[in-house]
């Protein structure tokens, strides 16, 4: 058999001494009810006491503080049981001695109370502290009517003054008040498991509780024999709820941790039903008291707590009616408004615009790369990321404006009277900024940007069109890139169709000779020679001319064009790059090829671009493939691909870096090569610290890292010369050439091979 554990002897000594005493009595040896009680009630506390004080000695802050309180509560008692007893033995006991007892329990009291509603319970919102007032009223108020129907009402029925009144008076109301920590610890759920150490202290003080009705019953009515074993049952009860309050202690100590066990719904569930108990046992005490006929004045005070009952229930009732508006109408997930709400808030919006003039702004929100997120970081983490960007909505709306979310990752957000489109923009600027910020998952960026389209009320347009208008928007935003917001304007609709048919002549003009692959050379800044170029794509249509990339781009994203114009646009630059090396001094000249996202989750990729270097003949060494951060973030998939191209020996470039969802977590594990700082930092460089900061710091941690660095957007010769001084060694801009067909990059390779100032 094992040993006990040291920490488990306390929980046995309690469970003897109790044994002891219950066989003393059936023996004989205790026969005397109150020798029984004397002895009992002595020894129970003492060994509370004990048990209390080392359980707090041994629990952390704020259970420290209650445990102590009990252990005060229990000591004052064991020591006026003590000090009576000590000096009936010597035979000076006072004849006030039962009376300093029974003073000394009503100090006791209070300092139990004190200690039980010290222990750690569940915070509670605004809402959530009218409903537990509702229900402790009604709870408490159920127990007034028992005292007052047994013990109160009758004393004062039948008159007298005097201590014994008092005390009679008074035993009740400290009675009502354990009850009503019992309870609070019941309802806020500081009893979260059946096997839990309060579990006992809540039964020992019920029991005690329970004695003390029995003995102040006999008291006042005098209706039990004296003669008769009833009189030993409240003693025993007493004694039982005192020992219970040891063992408590007792297994406190037991643990060496505050350790909560796992919380038990039921528990929680169960203690709900305590109003409803109450109240029923309220409505009884008042049937059973009108049918006896007494006098108004003894079963008035029922009348009064069922008023009182009555009237908590009733509040109760209303908020739970409350709650269940509420979650009608708000999101279960996010706790924002739903489509419900927010759909009577912009019916509300629009009809203050009719009557009153008052312009409110619709802002629908979607973010961007959720799907992608979701699938590969899985449900939790997606629903993580909703719940934060609620937490952003809530902190960059008003409180009288309704932010809300339609469902899956789209949200919408009503701004009442905004005045103008300028209000609405700072608002939209302020939750990408936030957004940017906050949108993380165990401390790291998400990679989720947010596309947001705003439409203003007009006294001409109904919801429906309003809310059409901010979808339009937040859809042009994403194609133009996302992260980013887009205003409905007069001729949003032009433009949306013309995109819709952009979008449709998208996948055959890579086969009709429409995309024409520019580029822009790379050199080294100390020299201005080209080392590299970087292949950009553009549309040349035979109806609209020369359509912008971030045009067409974003569509070709969406449409799934991109994969085909991609590795258009790589098979070109390979055989103009192939066909460059053979010039005078240009064999080591590499190809730059932008990689997008789609692309890169393509699980044919790695065998596309391997063909391709194949048929143009350019080595994999002499291929560099540039992505954003985003298109890699936190992506185990693409990590893997982009792995494989590397053990081709081709080169890998972050682009824009420092723009997107940088962490250092991610540099240090993604497979690159290349970093090019993004065109933002280089026109800050002024010759002043202040202006070279983040540039100095990008070159520094790539050189910590072993990586290359490229500058963007360098359009001047002083800044070309403080990125040299930095430690940079190749960028690109205007300040060298802007991209070009490949015949004219090719002449101006002829006529000045070291460029600069151009």
């Amino acid at each position: 058999m094992a040993m006990l554990r040291p920490a488990g002897w306390p929980l046995v000594i309690v469970a003897g001494a109790w044994v002891s005493l219950l066989a003393a009595h059936l023996s004989g040896l205790l026969p005397d009810d109150g020798l029984l009680f004397r002895r009992g009630m002595l020894l129970g506390s003492a060994l509370a006491a004990a048990a209390c004080w080392i359980a707090g000695a041994r629990a952390l802050p704020p259970v420290r503080r209650a445990w102590w309180w009990m252990a005060a509560g229990w000591t004052v008692l064991a020591g006026a049981i003590l000090a009576y007893a000590v000096a009936d033995l010597l035979g000076v006991a006072p004849s006030w001695g039962p009376v300093a007892i029974q003073t000394c329990r009503l100090l006791w009291a209070p300092l139990m109370l004190t200690g039980v509603l010290s222990f750690p319970m569940r915070p509670l919102s605004g809402r959530e502290r009218l409903t537990f007032a509702a229900d402790i009223t009604t709870v408490v108020g159920g127990g007034f009517m028992i005292m007052w129907y047994f013990l109160i009402g009758p004393m004062l029925a039948r008159g007298g003054a005097g201590l014994h009144a008092l005390l009679g008076v008074a035993f009740p109301l400290t009675d009502l008040a354990l009850l009503f920590g019992v309870c609070t610890l019941l309802l806020r759920s500081g009893i979260t498991a059946v096997r839990h150490p309060l579990t006992a202290l809540i039964a020992g003080l019920a029991v005690c509780l329970a004695a003390d009705l029995y003995w102040s019953y006999d008291a006042v009515h005098g209706e039990i024999d004296v003669d008769s074993g009833w009189r030993t049952v409240p003693t025993l009860l007493m004694i039982t709820g005192v020992f219970l309050a040891a063992a408590a202690a007792a297994a406190r100590i037991a643990r060496p941790v505050d350790v909560r066990p796992p919380a038990d719904d039921r528990l929680a569930r169960s203690a709900t039903q305590l109003p409803y108990l109450a109240l029923s046992i309220g409505y009884a005490l008042l049937l059973a008291a009108t049918a006896q006929e007494r006098a108004l004045f003894p079963w008035g005070g029922l009348v009064a707590g069922m008023i009182v009952m009555t009237g908590a229930v009733a509040a109760r009732q209303i908020l739970a009616m409350r709650e269940n508006h509420e979650l009608v109408i708000s999101d279960a997930l996010t706790g924002l408004a739903n489509r419900v709400r927010l759909r009577a808030s912009l019916d509300t919006a629009v009809r203050r615009q009719v009557t009153h003039g008052e312009v409110a702004a619709v802002l629908l929100i979607d973010l961007d790369g959720f799907k992608r997120f979701n699938d590969t970081r899985g449900h939790e983490a997606g629903d993580a990321v909703l719940i934060a960007f609620a937490d952003v909505l809530r902190q960059c709306v008003r409180q009288s404006d309704t932010a809300g979310r339609l469902g899956g990752d789209e949200f919408a957000v009503v701004l009442h009277k905004v005045g103008d489109a300028e209000q609405a923009e700072v608002v939209a600027r302020r939750i990408l900024a936030a957004a940017a910020r906050e949108l993380t998952v165990d401390g790291v960026p998400s990679g989720i940007g947010v596309s947001i389209g705003i439409a203003l009320t007009t006294a001409d347009d109904p919801a429906d069109v309003v809310r059409h208008r901010a979808d339009m928007a937040m859809y042009q935003a994403k194609r133009r890139g996302g992260h980013r917001y887009e205003r409905w304007t007069e001729g949003f609709e032009d433009l949306a169709a013309t995109e819709s048919v952009l979008a449709g002549e998208l996948g055959g003009a890579v086969g009709s000779g429409q995309l024409r692959v520019f580029y822009q050379p790379i050199v080294t800044l100390a020299t201005g020679e080209p080392v590299a170029v970087e292949a950009l794509v553009r549309w040349h249509h035979p109806e609209r001319g020369l359509i912008p990339p971030d045009r067409f781009i974003p569509l070709a994203e969406q449409t799934g064009a991109i994969e085909k114009i991609g590795l258009f646009v790589l098979e070109e630059a390979a055989r103009q790059v192939v066909a460059w090396q053979r010039l005078p001094g240009r064999a080591h000249l590499r190809a730059g090829v932008n990689l997008s996202p789609r692309q890169l989750a393509s699980p044919g990729l790695v065998d596309q671009v391997s063909a391709i270097l194949a048929r143009t003949g350019l080595s994999p060494h002499d291929l560099v493939l540039e992505l954003t951060e985003s298109a890699v973030a936190d992506d185990g998939v693409c990590v893997t691909r982009l792995e494989e191209l590397r053990r081709l020996g081709i080169r890998i470039a972050l682009d824009d870096f420092g723009t997107g969802y940088s962490s250092l977590r991610y540099l240090t594990r993604l497979p690159v090569d290349i970093l090019k700082l993004d065109r933002c930092f280089v026109s800050e460089l002024n010759g002043e610290p202040e202006g070279s900061a983040v540039a100095e710091a990008v070159i520094r941690l790539s050189q910590v890292l072993h990586l290359d660095t490229v500058a963007e957007g360098i359009e001047t010769a002083a800044q070309a010369t403080e990125l040299t001084l930095l430690g940079c060694r190749t960028g690109q801009g205007y300040h060298y050439a802007r991209p070009m067909p490949a015949a004219e990059l090719e002449e101006l390779i002829h006529t000045s091979p070291a460029l600069g100032g151009r």
